[in-house]
């Protein structure tokens, strides 16, 4: 619950601004995954934010959502609240390491000739190569069901705050049989390390023009440090399991 507090907390930082601040009028949804549906504790920190702001909060974050889960919650958005809101939260990412999602690209790249310059009849006189992106909207990589994602969205509201959040630092989580999640000093099974999934949501973020909340730099959450998970960790019952200590400070602890 208190770590649910802290990233209430750093939200409602980055919304205090005069032009951003969230208020009892407005209605918020939120998407994502297990933190987002509130999975092993009393109090989602949606649940912080209504209380902290007055606001009217639908959650509809999924247990072990990855981005490609997105789709589906947006439409169960849509049903239950349609376009009956003011802000929509999305945070996603970390099932997306797990499960070893290929990152991908935003963009594939090519050269085309372009005017560059026109004769007094409006007729083409002069053209030079550029290089010219194109946005990859392919369900197989991350960046692609991003840009999927965020396409929709813009197109769908495009009169609504869209605020994009960072997923919090990992530590060692085992949820028995094979669902074993190592820290994030370790890469996934195809190689990567879990800040280049958390680097492409803040480019994401830039790329679609969306507020971004950075929870993974400015929570102050760090739960592969001993001393963080012995503060903000205290409830036994999210103490799923702790194997031979290794690592820094030795911790193995569901965050």
């Amino acid at each position: 619950m208190l770590t649910n507090a802290l990233v209430c907390a750093t939200m409602v930082k980055n919304l205090q601004g005069s032009e951003k601040m969230i208020g009892r009028t407005d209605r918020l949804c939120f998407l994502g995954d297990s933190i987002t549906e509130g999975v092993a504790t009393d109090k989602r920190y949606i649940d912080y934010i209504a209380e902290e702001t007055g606001a009217q909060t639908h959650g509809f974050g999924v247990n072990g959502a990855t981005s490609c889960g997105l789709f589906a919650q947006l439409e169960k958005m849509r049903k239950e609240v349609g376009d009956g809101f003011d802000v929509l939260f999305v945070c996603i990412g970390t099932n997306d390491f797990n499960e070893g999602v290929p990152l991908g690209e935003f963009f594939t790249e090519h050269a085309e000739n372009v005017v560059c310059e026109y004769d007094a009849k409006n007729q083409p006189v002069h053209y030079a190569v550029r290089k010219k992106r194109e946005f990859v909207f392919g369900a197989e990589t991350f960046k692609g069901r991003l840009n999927r994602f965020f396409a929709q969205i813009k197109n769908d509201y495009p009169d609504k705050r869209i605020i994009l959040l960072t997923p919090l630092h990992r530590a060692y989580a085992f949820f028995g049989g094979d669902n074993v999640q190592p820290d994030e000093l370790y890469a996934n099974r195809i190689g990567v390390y879990f800040e280049e999934y958390v680097e492409a949501i803040r480019k994401a973020a830039d790329i679609w023009a969306v507020e971004l909340i950075d929870l993974y730099r400015e929570s102050g959450l760090l739960p592969i440090n001993e001393k963080h998970a012995e503060l903000y960790f205290n409830n036994k019952a999210a103490i799923l399991c702790t194997p031979p200590r290794r690592g820094i400070g030795g911790l193995r602890r569901r965050f």
